[in-house]
């Protein structure tokens, strides 16, 4: 929503979830002189639940991971052809890959992966979405993609997003939007049907698993209602995966590991990153928003209010492989991390929009509007200040207040939280233990993979409380703070550097489903 044009109401709604954030830093500070003792007890009663919210997103990992495994083994077009012998060729994936600057490499592998898939590629029409601010190395490198890979397929576009269109951000949305409204009329005009289309929407350095949209077409065929679903797969940030720091490392696992979790609980998962959605869907709503850097979370809830509550996410459990966060140096590449994790954050724009609509919409059942809004809302407040509190909540009372200092409970408080913290750590080993399960193998020039692995294990329980605090709480409280100041984000590409294994990396994960 356009800066000039937001509502007192809506404005106001987008300074409270920085406002509770803030509150929830500096009010334990201030209370330590007076309630000390409830300090201690609130920050023990937090460390509780953020214990119990540790066991159950454990066990939805290991369900999670238990559901991927299986997925692979599936050989998806062969049950398409076994459950759908009559209808499964009917169905067209449209796949769009917008791109700024990119690299030729980083493409490049991102359309081999295309040309991989396990599925007739006559059925597979992809759009290059170029950008005209991006200059004519751009348009260059798009046309070396295209010269190579265009007769792979039937068909194969190209669109230009004119530059400065009024009322749109710069971003990714605006771009598929406008190229889809570019070629979808002439899909029509070659006789296809838009109930026959699945949509898909890629980053540049995203790569297909092989049997992506073989998975896809079977949820698609099955589903009761695609006009009003999308398609979720798993996002696992494993092409330069061995070639980024570890810190970077565990942010990479631990946004597959949230997309993985979340996949076992279909009435919490969102479109994020690449995802599916039928034609017919999109189209009613007009594709997507060119109004938020956050087009793909946004999407969902665009597709909940435009069909008054009849919107569904279908979890596919075949990933899409990405690329971690990899700049030129050490410091470019926190740098980058910090500012991908603050845009992600940035989905907290969502919270004014949701509360809004839950209030004009009168079709949907009440707990479930006001149960989503409540999903939303904790998810980015957690995501802001679960680490900090969890690190330096308990503190102030115990620093502040001597006389406090002298009483039996804030002897005993320091005792009984570690112990809360460490029964916590279980969450860590889960996610270890999965981490050595499903990370491909190192390039060839990592001679001793067991010695990586025993060595993250050592030093993951030190650098993840450090990482989760400075990129991941940190940005969220970046984002959170601009939106209450009205300091509203521009999207930003982020820099990925080219890795030489990568495309090595990719073929093995192109494969694994059919080894396993």
């Amino acid at each position: 929503m356009d800066a000039m044009k937001r509502s007192f109401t809506f404005r106001l709604l987008e300074i409270i979830p920085g406002t509770l954030t803030w509150l929830t830093f500096t009010l334990p500070i201030v209370f330590a002189f007076y309630y000390p003792k409830w300090v201690s007890i609130w920050v023990m009663i937090y460390a509780v639940y953020w214990l119990f919210k540790t066991v159950v997103m454990s066990r939805h990992l290991v369900s999670g991971y238990l559901h991927y495994r299986q997925a692979l083994r599936i050989n998806w077009r062969q049950e398409l052809k076994t459950d759908h012998p009559d209808t499964w060729q009917n169905v067209i994936h449209l796949v769009l890959v917008p791109m700024y600057k990119e690299d030729y490499e980083t493409l490049d592998a991102t359309f081999d992966a295309l040309v991989r898939s396990d599925y007739p590629l006559h059925k597979v029409i992809p759009i290059l979405c170029t950008e005209e601010r991006a200059g004519e190395a751009a348009q260059s490198t798009a046309s070396q993609i295209r010269k190579k890979y265009a007769r792979e397929f039937k068909e194969f576009y190209t669109t230009i997003h004119p530059a400065d269109i009024p009322g749109e951000i710069k971003g990714k949305g605006p771009n598929i939007s406008y190229a889809a409204k570019q070629i979808v009329p002439k899909l029509f005009d070659n006789g296809i049907k838009a109930s026959n289309v699945v949509v898909t929407t890629l980053d540049a350095d995203n790569r297909v698993d092989r049997q992506y949209f073989a998975s896809v077409s079977k949820a698609f065929l099955e589903s009761p209602d695609p006009k009003h679903t999308s398609y979720q797969p798993l996002p696992m940030y494993f092409n330069n995966i061995w070639h980024v720091p570890l810190f970077i490392r565990m942010i990479a696992l631990g946004s597959s590991f949230w997309v993985m979790v979340e996949a076992t609980r279909p009435h919490r998962l969102r479109n994020f990153s690449a995802h599916s959605q039928s034609l017919t869907g999109l189209i009613a709503c007009d594709y997507w928003s060119t109004q938020t850097i956050v087009e793909d979370g946004h999407q969902y809830w665009r597709s909940l209010y435009r069909f008054k509550g009849q919107h569904t996410v279908v979890p596919i459990f075949i990933p899409i492989y990405m690329d971690a966060v990899l700049s030129h140096s050490l410091w470019g590449t926190i740098k980058e991390q910090y500012l991908q994790k603050r845009r992600w954050a940035w989905g907290v724009s969502d919270v004014p929009y949701v509360f809004e609509h839950n209030l004009k919409d009168h079709t949907m059942p009440w707990w479930k509007k006001w149960k989503l809004f409540y999903d939303l809302f904790e998810g980015h407040y957690s995501w802001a200040t679960t680490s900090i509190v969890l690190a330096f909540a308990g503190w102030p009372p115990l620093l502040i207040n001597s006389n406090y200092q002298k009483t039996v409970f804030a002897y005993n408080f320091p005792l009984f939280y570690s112990k809360i913290l460490l029964l916590a750590g279980i969450g860590m080993i889960v996610t270890l233990v999965i981490s050595s399960l499903i990370l491909p193998p190192p390039p060839k020039s990592y001679l001793n993979h067991k010695a990586i692995l025993i060595r993250d294990w050592i030093l993951t329980p030190f650098l993840l409380p450090i990482t989760n605090i400075f990129l991941s709480a940190i940005p969220a409280i970046d984002a959170q703070t601009r939106l209450l100041l009205g300091h509203y984000l521009e999207f930003r590409v982020t820099v990925k550097k080219f890795a030489e294994s990568r495309v090595l990396l990719t073929k093995h994960n192109q494969t694994a489903s059919v080894k396993k």
